[in-house]
């Protein structure tokens, strides 16, 4: 056989054991276990999604890699024990489609769910699904609408602002790479530093929205792409995300997890605690720590490169 013709018989099978995986589940759960099975692809094979990795190659290392990497990303236990069911279900699938034997099979059922608590809320995204939101943004079919979404995105994961503050803020409120907060939470005033990256997607935004200085600086669109004079609700945001979430192909997240997500990369960059819950405009920094999604991955690297002698 060719190696063509070997290439096209590996598609054919690999379409059909996720094909035929998704088409078993329930219309209303397929959305998020597509997106669980992407990430979970991604990990195992970076920039691959779940419509063309090879599942028929599954096997216990490669399950229990994506638990792990589940868990230093900082996604719930609910999320990482639904990966691994999914896994299980493609693998049973694969099994059913003789694209796998029984002992790989029953290995990849013997890796353990997640235990612990449950109740923890929200995830840190990894800079992957930062990306992937970010290019969602820049695809959609209304031009003025890549360049808000872009900005929206870039200012929620580089300043942690919470939903109630971005819709609130107002185009004077941006001068120079620095964001004012005026109506924070508990009526708290800060200012912000933006990176570069934030600065270059505001300003592009800027230029081709509304320009009266006291209107809203995240508007409405409407369906015609011309920018309202209303500013964007928190329910608009809320919507705005999902809508980049599912072209994204990633897990579902809440605006609030872009602050966690915020929080979350200046811990792992080094910044000191302190000044971090001063840029998350938190009064007190027990609240800051309950952000902190860093992985196991982090303390392992810390407890290594310990010099103490």
């Amino acid at each position: 056989m060719s190696g063509a013709a070997l290439r096209q018989v590996v598609s054919v099978v690999q379409t059909t054991v996720f094909d035929a995986y998704i088409a078993g589940l329930a219309p209303s759960g397929r959305r998020g276990i597509t997106s669980l099975l992407n990430r979970s692809a991604g990990i195992l094979k970076r920039g691959v999604g779940a419509d063309n990795y090879p599942w028929e190659q599954l096997n216990y290392a490669a399950v229990a890699k994506v638990r792990a990497a589940l868990l230093d990303d900082g996604y719930a236990v609910s999320s990482v024990n639904m990966a691994l069911s999914a896994l299980r279900g493609v693998a049973q699938t694969a099994f059913n489609l003789n694209c796998m034997n029984a002992e790989t099979l029953a290995r990849i059922r013997s890796v353990k769910r997640v235990s612990g608590d449950i109740q923890r809320k929200g995830r840190a995204l990894d800079r992957q699904e930062i990306r992937a939101l970010i290019q969602a943004a820049k695809q959609h079919p209304q031009p003025i609408r890549r360049y808000r979404d872009a900005a929206i995105v870039l200012t929620l994961c580089g300043t942690g602002l919470r939903a109630g503050e971005l819709v609130k803020l107002e185009r004077r409120d941006y001068n120079n790479g620095i964001l004012t907060v005026r109506q924070g939470k508990g009526r708290k005033y800060r200012e912000i530093h933006v990176a570069d990256a934030v600065d270059k997607a505001i300003r592009a935004w800027l230029k081709v929205g509304a320009d009266e200085a006291d209107s809203a600086l995240f508007n409405r669109i409407q369906r015609n792409g011309k920018v309202a004079s209303q500013p964007l609700t928190t329910t608009g945001l809320t919507g705005i995300l999902a809508e980049l979430q599912q072209t994204a192909g990633i897990a579902r997240f809440t605006p609030h997890d872009m602050r966690r997500t915020f929080i979350t990369r200046l811990l792992e960059q080094g910044v000191d605690i302190n000044t971090v819950r001063q840029l998350a405009g938190h009064s007190d920094i027990s609240t800051t720590t309950r952000y902190d999604y860093r992985g196991e991955g982090m303390k392992a690297k810390a407890s290594q490169s310990l010099r103490c002698w």
